[in-house]
């Protein structure tokens, strides 16, 4: 647990998050009663704040005895976080194997809302190269980990991702045509990767491919950036696709997929 303090608390927040403090505490289920004289707080503040925990799945109460205890969207988020530690854990040694024989920025991204994040990064020794961070945001339409992940959501997700994104233009290659950007998603689903044609930095050009998970299931997906004099057509479609191929196959397996069954591959 982080110890320092927030620049800006917000209180009924804290007052959620002690609840579910004291939750975890207890193994078994406990009254509202008890909380409330736990945190020294009032029933009524207490009530209202398991009510929205409750409506959210993050609390269950015992219809019999109306005893409280942590609900299943709380596993769900730690099994979240456990696969993205695995995932970070297991791509990292062939991440910077990619980097090192490219010598181009390599990362791993994951969905994330209606946005890449960023989960890993592995730099060139390259004197020019791609200014990001572990940790930063990126739009899902213009850049080539975002397409991957697109590409490879089942459709029916795809076009509700569409519907809650502005296609904004940040170069004049960015794609801001929503049919277009399906014809290329549909490309992309077929070939295995996608290109970032100085579409989201301008001289900056990205190759990038689908990680699978045990399941077959696309969970991740790695790129190669680099400036567009040295990230050019004609390596994207030859050895930089083959190293970034390699990888991702390297990745994949590490988390139990088998290259020889079949998957559709779509992120549900």
């Amino acid at each position: 647990m982080n110890n320092t303090n927030p620049k800006y608390p917000i209180k009924v927040l804290n007052k959620a998050l002690a609840v579910l403090e004291v939750l975890l505490e207890h193994k078994s289920p406990i009254s509202m009663t008890e909380i409330s004289e736990e945190l020294h707080l009032y029933p009524s503040t207490i009530h209202r704040i398991l009510d929205t925990l409750k409506h959210g799945g993050y609390v269950e109460q015992d219809p019999v005895t109306q005893k409280y205890q942590l609900g299943l969207k709380l596993l769900e988020l730690g099994m979240v976080k456990l696969q993205q530690i695995d995932l970070i854990k297991e791509a990292t040694p062939y991440l910077k194997e990619l980097a090192k024989s490219c010598n181009e920025t390599v990362h791993l991204g994951v969905l994330d809302g209606t946005s890449v994040l960023y989960l890993a990064k592995e730099e060139s020794t390259q004197t020019i190269r791609m200014i990001s961070y572990i940790g930063r945001r990126a739009p899902l339409h213009c850049t080539s980990l975002g397409k991957v992940l697109l590409a490879n959501l089942s459709a029916n997700k795809r076009e509700r991702m569409l519907d809650n994104i502005e296609l904004i233009k940040l170069t004049e290659n960015t794609i801001t045509d929503k049919q277009e950007l399906l014809d290329e998603l549909h490309k992309i689903e077929q070939q295995g990767f996608a290109l970032d044609r100085e579409e989201h930095e301008k001289y900056v050009r990205c190759i990038g491919a689908p990680v699978r998970n045990h399941q077959g299931k696309v969970v991740a997906a790695v790129s190669i950036s680099g400036p567009s004099y040295r990230v050019n057509e004609v390596m994207n479609n030859c050895l930089l696709k083959e190293q970034l191929a390699s990888a991702c196959q390297m990745i994949s397996h590490r988390l139990g997929f088998d290259n020889k069954q079949i998957s559709t591959g779509f992120l549900e």
